[in-house]
């Protein structure tokens, strides 16, 4: 996904989030209200090179 920030361009790399599963919990102006199930996150971490006002640093995500 190309994205911009104040005329700067970046590739935005996000990672596919699948759901367990789908719970109705009730209904909010006569729609169904659905709320979905995520796995626990893994708790691997990795780092990404970032750059603030031109300096370049690293930053576990």
């Amino acid at each position: 996904m190309k994205l911009s920030y104040r005329g700067a361009q970046y590739n935005a790399h996000l990672p596919a989030v699948q759901s367990d599963g789908v719970e109705t919990i009730g209904t909010y102006r006569g729609a169904p209200a659905i709320r979905r199930h995520f796995p626990q996150p893994s708790g691997h971490h990795h780092e990404v090179e970032m750059t603030y006002r031109g300096v370049r640093y690293t930053q576990s995500v």
